[in-house]
């Protein structure tokens, strides 16, 4: 994933989010997480992460029905803003021409649900309220509550095992929702390889009890400096109709966004990267 280095450190998210928040940002340096960490200090050094202001990122988003049909390639780019009380998203289609302009908002404040809105050039506009967080994002198998939950800063959290996946021993951290914690899951399951601090595999659960969802990290790079990032993802929604990867191309921190930006306004034209007045 191609970085560009902003002052407040290399790594903005996320996104786990997951999602993106937290797979497509930022993760530990291998020395800094020798130590056993209990599940709150793990899930607390999780959702630090995330917490990583504002950040601009370009992917590549591909839907792959299991039906055989032709796959849906889109190339999207992310405006984001998240601190410790709130977080903001805006994603934007810019390709294929036919869907260019397409934009979702996502916006969460503290316990409350979330919600949004969702613009298709040239004029109509689709408010999203919090019962419309199970649809899914651009006809993919991720969630709008994907794209904006971060589920690291539940009340809930506890280590209930541990497993390998592939070649690395990963703690699985349960994650469930406090009271007042709006979401459409009951719980979240993360394997997370502890040495890297990078989730390898997340599972996510309705009240029924079944996964509903599984986000697994497919590649993952190493910065320059030592750091790891999940750079590929793939998902698998509760349809089994189709599989969708997501692989970061852009990754830019030194940008800043304000209130105006987040806004059904804003959807009608296509961001770019904003850097920050050199009065800053």
């Amino acid at each position: 994933m191609n970085r560009h280095q902003g002052g407040r450190g290399i790594f903005p998210l996320a996104v786990f989010t997951f999602l993106l928040g937290v797979f497509f940002g930022a993760s530990a340096n291998a020395a800094d997480t020798d130590a056993v960490l209990s599940a709150n200090e793990l899930a607390n050094r999780l959702s630090t992460l995330q917490q990583d202001g504002s950040s601009y990122i370009r992917l590549r988003l591909v839907v792959m029905p299991s039906s055989g049909a032709p796959s849906t390639t889109l190339q999207i780019q992310l405006v984001q803003r998240r601190t410790k009380n709130s977080t903001d998203v805006i994603y934007q289609i810019l390709w294929p021409k036919d869907r260019k302009g397409e934009s979702v908002l996502l916006r969460k404040s503290g316990n409350r649900p979330a919600t949004g809105s969702h613009f298709v050039p040239p004029g109509t506009m689709h408010p999203l309220d919090s019962s419309m967080m199970k649809d899914p994002l651009f006809g993919s198998d991720l969630s709008y509550a994907d794209s904006i939950e971060n589920f690291f800063a539940w009340d809930s959290q506890k280590i209930v095992g541990e497993e390998r996946v592939g070649r690395v021993n990963c703690q699985i951290l349960e994650s469930k929702p406090g009271k007042g914690q709006h979401s459409i899951y009951s719980s979240v399951r993360s394997w997370v390889d502890t040495n890297r601090l990078v989730p390898l595999r997340v599972e996510k659960f309705f009240s029924q009890g079944q996964p509903t969802r599984r986000i697994e990290t497919t590649r993952v790079s190493k910065e320059d400096d030592g750091r790891y990032i999940p750079a590929s993802l793939r998902i698998r929604g509760p349809r089994n109709e189709s599989v969708t990867d997501l692989e970061g191309s852009r990754l830019d921190t030194r940008v800043t966004y304000e209130e105006r930006d987040f806004t059904p306004e804003a959807l009608k034209e296509l961001k770019r990267p904003k850097a920050p007045s050199s009065s800053q």
